[in-house]
């Protein structure tokens, strides 16, 4: 699991070993980006998801942490295409009444898709996506229980945000995100429901072309990440 004091310290270190500001960046969608990512994926215990406890037990899940990465290619002036893959390690608590044992399982989120981005001005751009999106709930494992996790699922995923350089070295990203696979579902044959999400990042140039970047994305399943990203 990762706690708020390891983030923290590892984006204090990264700063600290940044030297000369970058000078101006611009706002194209030609990058590869990773690092580390927390999340909490909520209703799981209400949902029947994860099978083989019987009603004599109680489930109760926490927030859990992995890592993620993604990346995508601009093509003609406009468009471009992208995609990003996350894992997550959800702790997982399972008891009878009497007693309580800790466990996981695993969120597996991935999609790919193709955008397109308007420029305001200078300093601003407004970009929609469609994707494709997948999510899994695999590899439940809570010693001495028998469980087991029946939740794959995929379908399209739609996206608007907003791009602005704050100034030269550090830009701000907002947007609205719908996907059909964002909420894990409370009953019927599919596996997951569809939820609308909402998100802030920043990214700090803190070299040409290298960007310390952290990000919150708030819905059903709520993450929140740091990582670097190198643009091209």
């Amino acid at each position: 699991m990762f706690t708020g004091n390891k983030t923290l310290a590892i984006a204090a270190a990264l700063a600290l070993g940044a030297t000369a500001p970058s000078g101006a960046q611009d706002l194209g969608f030609t990058y590869v980006e990773g690092g580390i990512i927390a999340g909490f994926v909520n209703d799981v215990e209400n949902s029947g998801t994860i099978n083989g406890a019987g009603s004599a037990l109680e489930l109760e899940t926490d927030a859990g942490g992995g890592g993620f990465i993604g990346g995508a290619w601009q093509f003609g002036e406009r468009f471009h295409l992208f995609g990003d893959y996350s894992s997550t390690s959800q702790d997982l608590e399972v008891s009878d009444g009497s007693s309580t044992v800790e466990g996981d399982f695993d969120l597996v989120r991935w999609r790919i898709g193709v955008g397109y981005a308007y420029p305001i001005s200078d300093a601003t751009r407004f970009y929609g996506r469609l994707s494709f999106d997948n999510a899994e709930l695999d590899n439940v494992k809570v010693a001495g229980f028998d469980l087991a996790a029946d939740l794959d699922d995929d379908g399209l995923g739609g996206e608007l945000g907003m791009i602005w350089a704050a100034t030269p070295d550090i830009q701000v990203q907002g947007h609205l995100r719908y996907t059909s696979v964002g909420e894990v579902a409370g009953g019927g044959s599919d596996a997951f429901d569809s939820d609308i999400l909402v998100g802030l990042n920043g990214r700090w140039f803190f070299r040409p072309g290298i960007a310390l970047i952290t990000g919150y994305e708030l819905g059903k399943i709520t993450t929140w990440n740091v990582g670097l990203r190198f643009s091209y």
